[in-house]
């Protein structure tokens, strides 16, 4: 089988399940196991490289607002590799090539392969995806070992902090959160 990873979460979970050797292509950000960083790029960032946060954030906001890719596919790249599986997202424009575009490309090219989309939402939407990719390359039982190792990780630190309070906590996820006028709050 010949799989081309356009996430770094999936070509993590693809060499931990086994299915390493037959990842040949991946994006320019999958560098872990470090044995991914021998695999062709299949897509690049759109965006200059040296930006700092809030120039991020104004090129982010312009391209979307253009209706442009925030990253490049190469076509010719994914034509010679010849695929039998395209692992993708469809959870954030700004976070992968969008699966429009992969279908698009693939159509273009006359290639045949599989498309699977991996978009979990919460630990167990990503225990799912891990048993999805093992089933989709033939490593169901390394997927099922691997999903068991972790549900035992997270039992533990469930018992670890089991007594201690909750602690409230706000995640940002913005490059500069500054860079945007904040037009009214919320109290949570």
């Amino acid at each position: 089988m010949r799989i081309v990873s356009l996430l770094p979460s999936t070509t993590e979970i693809l060499f931990a399940i086994g299915a390493g050797d037959d990842v040949v292509g991946v994006t320019f950000e999958c560098d872990t196991p470090p044995e991914a960083l021998e695999r062709t790029i299949i897509s690049n960032s759109a965006m200059p490289h040296g930006l700092s946060p809030r120039e991020i954030d104004d090129y982010v906001a312009a391209a979307l607002a253009r209706g442009e890719d925030l990253y490049h596919l190469d076509a010719d790249a994914l034509r010679s590799l010849d695929a039998d599986l395209v692992v993708t997202q469809d959870l954030c424009a700004v976070c992968a090539v969008d699966v429009s575009v992969v279908d698009e490309a693939l159509a273009y090219l006359g290639c045949t392969a599989q498309v699977l989309t991996i978009d979990p939402h919460t630990m167990t939407e990503v225990l799912d995806s891990i048993r999805i990719l093992g089933a989709a390359t033939g490593h169901d039982d390394a997927a099922a070992a691997l999903v068991a190792d972790l549900q035992e990780r997270l039992a533990a630190v469930a018992r670890q902090v089991a007594q201690h309070r909750r602690p409230r906590v706000l995640v940002l996820e913005w490059t500069d959160p500054r860079s945007r006028p904040v037009t009214g709050s919320r109290r949570w």
